[in-house]
């Protein structure tokens, strides 16, 4: 499983019908000079950790197909949630500008004004006047925006302002989300606002929602016999293992689990690709959260294309004590649970990329326990996808796309 370096870059042997090396450095240099042919692969996981992955593969191909859970309660997400009803627009808009063409002109200064967010501290009337204070086309950041894209920006933002409920807490809140949210108040369908905005921000690639309607939120049930509700809550605060996730949505007499459907966009796209990745991220909000979706897991298992799991480096608030292997066999246990025929772990995981760290928990990494891999039928790709000098637990985005691009 070691790996050897070339000219080009870090290689690693493995078996697919024969064996090679990857990655496929020419077929990466040949997506890299015509990105717009470039192979369709479907990414699931939401949140932050696959942004530089995400804006690293339009370099390659414009074709990559991002599935995003939805079920964010936190900051503004969490205010638009109860004062709008609108579904948490923070994974769908951080990806859409990750995935934004930042040669094209204006494109940057929309993407700047889409993260700026408001002082996390001070009153309710200072912190209306600085939102209120983008509303004046003269404001410093909306200057710098093409004068085609700041009209429609605008629009949607005095929207937002207009319907804004007056006990709507603005601490921290994300300008980029409360642009969503007025062109959300305008339509009432978010596809249609990532449609435009898809547009408005020359995406390369497809951004969707797992699921469409509905106030969904996540219940996870724990070692400890407690049960917390809350995407926030389960990232962001130290628990006992997780041994059921669910999605749930308030009923009359508490809270009630639910199966959503499947988006059909995201079908369609798993019918017609020639990857499926699962990709890094926090292991179970943003990406089991996805996989416990309607119909997902027969779709997946129906999709005779190759699937690989990228490996998170280090270990987080929701995967204390687990191994890679352990990682995998939580994947195939929700996997089957949305299949109603379930299949075996070959089904759904062809190859994981691992780090190479090796078997060791030191610093917080997730152990490659490459016998257990291997024993589930599993290849594992091993390869320095740590960052470096100064990246530990981060993927270097460029090692990641390009064994993506070579398993196409």
């Amino acid at each position: 499983m070691a790996y050897h370096e070339t000219k080009e870059g870090p290689v690693t042997q493995v078996r697919l019908r024969h064996s090679i090396e990857l990655p496929a450095y020419r077929k990466v240099e040949y997506h890299r000079q015509h990105p717009a042919e470039g192979p369709s692969m479907v990414l699931l996981s939401g949140g932050s950790g696959a942004r530089a992955l995400s804006e690293t593969l339009i370099q390659y191909t414009h074709r990559s197909v991002h599935v995003l859970p939805t079920f964010d309660d936190g900051g503004s997400s969490r205010e638009l949630r109860q004062k709008l009803g609108m579904p948490p627009p923070g994974d769908l808009r951080n990806r859409l500008m990750a995935l934004s063409d930042m040669s094209m002109r204006g494109n940057p200064a929309v993407s700047r004004l889409f993260r700026t967010r408001l002082p996390a501290e001070g009153t309710a009337e200072a912190l209306r006047q600085e939102l209120d204070s983008f509303l004046d086309e003269r404001h410093p950041q909306m200057k710098r925006i093409e004068p085609r894209y700041r009209r429609i920006i605008l629009k949607h933002l005095e929207r937002f302002v207009g319907q804004m409920p007056g006990d709507f807490d603005l601490r921290g809140g994300n300008l980029g989300n409360f642009v969503i949210a007025g062109a959300f108040l305008a339509v009432g369908d978010l596809e249609s606002v990532i449609f435009e905005f898809s547009a408005l921000a020359a995406v390369r690639g497809e951004v969707y929602p797992v699921c469409c309607g509905g106030d969904y939120h996540l219940l996870g049930e724990l070692d400890d016999g407690s049960t917390w509700v809350g995407q926030a809550r389960l990232t962001g605060q130290p628990h006992a293992p997780i041994r059921r996730l669910a999605i749930v949505e308030q009923g009359e007499e508490g809270w009630v689990e639910v199966h959503p459907a499947l988006n059909p966009h995201v079908e369609r796209a798993l019918r017609s690709t020639s990857l499926v990745a699962y990709t890094m991220g926090s292991f179970y909000t943003s990406l089991v959260s996805n996989l416990i979706v309607g119909d997902l897991g027969r779709v997946i298992r129906e999709t005779r294309r190759p699937k690989v799991f990228v490996a998170n480096l280090l270990r987080d608030e929701e995967t204390p004590g687990m191994t890679v292997s352990g990682m995998l066999t939580e994947l195939h246990r929700y996997l089957c649970a949305s299949d109603p025929s379930p299949g075996g772990m070959a089904d759904y995981v062809h190859y994981v990329l691992v780090g190479t760290h090796g078997p060791s928990d030191a610093g917080g990494y997730v152990p490659v326990d490459l016998e257990a891999i291997a024993e589930m039928g599993v290849e594992p790709i091993v390869l320095p996808v740590e960052a470096q000098p100064m990246g530990q637990g981060m993927h270097e985005p460029g090692v990641v796309a390009s064994v993506l691009l070579s398993l196409c």
